[in-house]
């Protein structure tokens, strides 16, 4: 196997990466070949997502709605749902909110969560943003 290139080949440092890898306690040690490789893949999985997303815009202005759609769309990409859901507004967050209430959907933790979520809705205007609860 030949040596991992230099990190002047990687755009993301390889200590981050390397302190993320070590932090599953799964990980003893990270050898210098596996880092440089997940490092690598990480920066083409993240120009991918990118690239897929601003192919999706409408404009020269790549923004997070952008991304978290294609992450929504793609079944391969389940894995980053809860973490990029799609931006909502206040008003249709609270139109959600609603909905499951009337339903009775709601457990008392998440009535509670609700409670706090709106509280802290109700200091932003109408037509801020938010991210989805669900």
């Amino acid at each position: 196997m030949s040596t991992p290139k230099t990190e002047k080949d990687l755009h993301l440092p390889l200590s981050r990466v390397k302190t993320i890898m070590k932090s599953s306690p799964d990980v003893e040690a990270v050898g210098q070949e596996p880092l440089y490789l997940v490092t690598k893949v990480t920066e083409l999985f993240v120009i991918d997502l990118a690239k897929r997303a601003f192919k999706n815009s409408k404009n020269t202005l790549l923004e997070y709605k952008h991304i978290a759609e294609v992450v929504q769309e793609d079944d391969t990409l389940d894995f980053l749902r809860e973490i990029m859901p799609r931006k909502i507004t206040v008003r249709q967050f609270k139109e959600i909110m609603a909905k499951k209430a009337g339903k009775g959907d709601l457990s008392d933790d998440e009535s509670t969560d609700q409670s706090s979520e709106e509280s802290s809705s109700e200091e932003s205007s109408s037509g801020d943003e938010t991210n989805e609860q669900d």
